[in-house]
């Protein structure tokens, strides 16, 4: 028996550090200007494993929890380190899909002020099918994260498998997922215990500009409850009867990469360890603001509660929010 099994995607996150004169902002700083027909010299490299499957399931293992992670890799260097770091981290790669092909990896640019670019090439990760998923495991609890395009229509089987077997589900879903917008997914979500995005997914795939109103919709169309984030700015949860608004732990931010897995697996985890919504929230709060201090999305992973909550949680009910 599993504490948790995470499903989607397990990269290699290769960050690569340029120096002010090779990248700089670009139009309204939503841009990164990088010059051309010239060799650019890097002034370091750091290699992670990444994915949202292998991220959300570090933050499990550092709190003891016995995870095990579904994702495809290939046949690769790339892979063995991937595997390396799951296996070091104590994390069960039994349900790890290995085949010939190219295993997924990012390669993220940052410049001197830690302006980000991300170039991601999913390799044979985009090729998941549900044949090559068992479906033997027996777990407490199971972490959606985004899937590429062409697996989404691995969900349903899945969803209907952790019915079955009354598996608690969290999806955190994909850029797929939310293109389809909340009406074409909500036969899906009612079978899901709780779902998270950040607040302009949230927008986009809901449709209000109200970040309370896209909470309070979401928490109606899943189980139990809906999570929104908005980085710096805190969070929302809502759950049949009351608004969460938090604010969030202070932190001086140099990486972004990972920080929405370390909140959302944070937050679970705290359920699981028997936490209320505001411990989960603290929780995954903490665990964000940690992940973002490092390079790399689990180098910040906690493994224990923060001694002082350091955050503020308001708590409302959804008559006095309307």
């Amino acid at each position: 028996m599993f504490d948790v099994v995470t499903l989607g995607s397990a990269t290699k996150d290769v960050f690569l550090f340029l120096d002010n004169s090779s990248l700089k902002p670009g139009v309204n700083r939503h841009f990164l200007e990088i010059p051309f027909d010239k060799k650019i010299e890097l002034k370091d490299r750091m290699d992670f494993s990444g994915g949202s499957a292998t991220n959300a399931a570090a933050t499990f293992a550092s709190f003891g929890k016995k995870a095990a992670v579904i994702a495809k890799i290939g046949s690769d260097e790339d892979a063995e380190f991937i595997v390396d770091d799951l296996k070091a981290r104590k994390i069960s790669t039994e349900y790890l899909i290995k085949t010939s092909g190219k295993t997924p990896i990012s390669n993220i640019l940052i410049s001197s002020n830690n302006d980000a670019v991300i170039l991601v090439y999913r390799g044979i990760e985009a090729q998941l099918d549900m044949s090559e998923i068992s479906l033997d495991f027996d777990s407490k609890w199971m972490f959606f994260g985004p899937l590429p395009a062409g697996s989404t229509n691995i969900l349903p089987k899945l969803i209907d498998y952790c019915n079955e077997k009354n598996i608690n589900t969290v999806m955190n879903p994909g850029s797929t997922e939310l293109n389809l917008k909340l009406k074409k997914m909500a036969p899906m979500l009612k079978d899901i215990d709780i779902i998270s995005m950040n607040d302009e997914e949230a927008r986009r795939f809901v449709g209000y500009s109200n970040d309370i109103k896209n909470a309070v919709k979401l928490a109606s169309v899943v189980k139990k409850m809906a999570i929104i984030t908005k980085g710096d700015k805190g969070s929302l949860v809502a759950d049949k009867e009351y608004i969460y608004s938090a604010s969030a732990f202070k932190a001086k931010q140099i990486n972004f990469v990972g920080a929405g897995d370390a909140y959302l697996s944070g937050f679970v985890n705290a359920l699981m360890d028997g936490k209320d919504i505001g411990g989960a929230i603290t929780l995954g709060s903490y665990n964000a603001s940690s992940v973002v201090k490092k390079y790399g999305a689990k180098e910040g992973i906690v493994n224990d509660y923060p001694e002082e909550k350091e955050i503020t949680i308001r708590k409302y009910k959804y008559e006095d929010v309307k």
